[in-house]
């Protein structure tokens, strides 16, 4: 056993390691520029914050205090939890007491908290499907591509995965065991959890569900009186939890009621938001599912991980109809956990691939419980010399077995590597301002999208800084279409030498809606069509690959829209892969496609009238706001 144990341990040790060089590699992916706006927009609010002096209850209690954050898209515990490391950093170095020093620390932090989340797979695996699977379990989450993306941001994510697994563990362990002791641990990991993000409140289910299991199949069953004494006192100090890491939930009620309502409508589609009308027609449970296996986890690992999730489901469903609810086992809390969230984002409107990640390490775990359950432990047992006779064919079967364990862990080994080419270059934003400080002519007109980071960057240093000698002019893109918008269309037009997209964010998203944005979506059609005088002379592309294979996103099929020439007519090196479109904020953030058209014929405001055709005619006459 001990002999076992060490193993285990080495193996633990190993796939920790491979899991902090994946989540820390390349931590310094934007040079310090903010291209994440959550992240941004979490540093921002983290460098305002400041105890108040004195630091006396009166003073915390007031809502205008400097301890209260004003913001509650997220929890507060992120930002306190950074503001706090960050001023216990710059006793040692002064710089990073503001967020362009301690921006590295919060993504080391990222990347510790989704370390800890491998650790904790590991031992909820070990817990209901034994020592294998928590191993392999554990493995699929360091290598699993959606965790090593979002570890290198500082939002709220991989904290909420790390708190989510926390009161599973807690509350299995609580079921298989009994005892008192779980209202601490399931308490505070139930009260951090909601200070990090409103979307776990579901885990108070759990919580109650533990209790409940505790009185039927612990070791110790404890008795109804005493389990629910221990669930209030969970209740109790999760409350606690909450109020100490979020207390401006209580002491500035209004604005948080407010945050959190304006969140869930724009989750739900009721606010009409640029960067959620990419999924406007997207189908409900089925675009997270395969983006998610897809681009978050790579297919293999995801498929196998739903089709895990639907056995386990299954075995639930099986056990309900044909057993007592006394015979309810713990392996039901990772079910009820995985129905009850998935339940809840895969029906959203608003469906960002990461919303996935407080489910995604038990799709890793019933993939590896899949695997290793499709290994029959009959052909890993000692043979008698009468059966080694039959040694080829055994091994035959054995191989086969070990089949999918194989192609699941390779190919997600590979993604994982192939992923890593994203942080071993500059990002392509960078890229591209260089090229344009080194090619656009002092005094030019640049014409970029007022949604995005406009290129070149204006926050750009050193041999960044052309954007002094340059005069930018900006399209207003996501406006609804109207006469003025295309007055002011052909004013850019006619006036500007440059036209930058940034990235897909508006003209994926637009076109897709052509009975909407006819105007917009014809525009689009023609700029990459190079037909308004503008040509493609520069595009920066960075792919996840590894060994020539290059696992490619695609731009412009969905909605179909054309490939300029120059992206058109490139010959593509080794294997290259189309896989379709992707979910934007998948890509945009440390990956975009930037795209620099230059003018290269002049054409007058009839001309580029008449291209419009019938998109032009027939628009709305919107006034302007006052």
């Amino acid at each position: 056993m001990r002999y076992a144990d060490g193993l285990t341990a080495l193996a633990l040790l190993a796939i920790c390691g491979c899991a902090l060089a994946l989540r820390l590699y390349g931590l310094d992916w934007d040079q310090g520029l903010f291209f994440h706006p959550d992240e941004r927009q979490v540093f921002y609010v983290t460098e305002q914050l400041a105890l108040p002096k004195p630091l006396t209850l009166s003073a915390l209690r007031d809502p205008e205090s400097t301890w209260n954050p004003h913001f509650f898209a997220y929890g507060s515990l992120p930002m306190y939890l950074l503001r706090l490391t960050a001023d216990l950093g710059k006793l040692w170095r002064p710089e990073l007491g503001h967020s362009y020093g301690f921006y590295l620390l919060g993504r080391g932090l990222s990347a510790l908290f989704d370390l800890g989340s491998v650790l904790l797979t590991y031992a909820l695996g070990r817990r209901l499907y034994g020592r294998a699977v928590g191993l392999v379990g554990s493995l699929f989450v360091a290598l699993a591509v959606l965790h090593v993306q979002l570890s290198h941001f500082y939002t709220v994510d991989t904290l909420l995965a790390f708190f989510v697994l926390a009161v599973l563990a807690a509350a299995v362990r609580l079921a298989q065991r009994g005892g008192l002791w779980a209202t601490l641990p399931l308490g505070l990991a139930l009260g951090a959890a909601l200070a990090t993000k409103a979307s776990s409140a579901p885990l108070a289910v759990i919580v109650l569900l533990g209790w409940v299991l505790a009185t039927r199949r612990a070791e110790r069953p404890l008795t109804r009186r005493r389990a629910l004494a221990g669930c209030v006192l969970s209740a109790g100090i999760a409350g606690l939890t909450f109020l100490l890491c979020e207390p401006y939930a209580v002491f500035d009620y209004a604005e948080f009621v407010e945050g959190v309502a304006r969140e869930s409508l724009m989750v739900q589609g009721a606010v009409d938001w640029p960067y959620t009308r990419q999924y406007i027609g997207t189908l409900p449970y089925l675009y997270l599912f395969w983006q998610t296996c897809k681009w978050g986890l790579g297919l293999p690992l995801g498929l196998a991980g739903f089709v895990g999730a639907a056995w386990a489901l299954g075995q639930q469903v099986r056990r309900l109809v044909a057993t007592r609810l006394s015979d309810l086992r713990p392996d039901l809390l990772p079910v009820v956990w995985f129905v009850l969230y998935f339940g809840l984002v895969g029906a959203f409107h608003t469906k960002f691939v990461r919303y996935m990640l407080p489910v995604t390490p038990l799709l890793c775990l019933w993939a590896a419980w899949l695997c290793v359950r499709l290994w029959p432990s009959r052909l890993l047992e000692r043979r008698s010399a009468a059966e080694q006779a039959h040694t080829g064919r055994r091994g035959g079967r054995l191989a086969l077995a070990a089949a999918p364990l194989v192609l699941v862990l390779a190919s997600t080994a590979f993604y994982a590597g192939a992923f890593t080419n994203v942080y071993r270059q500059e990002h392509p934003w960078i890229r591209a301002t260089r090229w344009i400080c080194d090619h656009y002519p002092p005094g030019s007109v640049v014409m970029a999208e007022s949604w995005d980071d406009p290129l070149p960057l204006l926050q750009g240093h050193g041999d960044l800084a052309c954007t002094t000698s340059l005069r930018f002019q900006f399209f207003e893109a996501h406006d609804e279409d109207s006469q003025q918008k295309l007055d002011a269309l052909l004013d850019l037009l006619t006036s500007s030498d440059y036209v930058s997209l940034s990235s897909n964010r508006l003209y994926n998203a637009l076109p897709r809606l052509d009975e909407r944005f006819p105007l917009t979506t014809r525009y689009y059609q023609l700029l990459l069509g190079e037909q308004l005088g503008f040509t493609l002379v520069h595009v920066e592309e960075t792919y996840p690959s590894l060994w020539g294979v290059t696992l490619a996103d695609d731009t412009f099929s969905n909605p179909d829209l054309p490939v300029p020439a120059l992206i058109a007519n490139t010959p593509r090196q080794g294997l290259w892969l189309n896989l379709g479109r992707a979910d934007e904020s998948l890509t945009v953030y440390d990956h975009p496609k930037p795209l620099i058209f230059a003018k290269t014929q002049e054409l007058s405001r009839e001309q580029l009238l008449a291209l419009f055709g019938d998109a032009a005619l027939n628009l709305p006459d919107i006034p302007p706001e006052e």
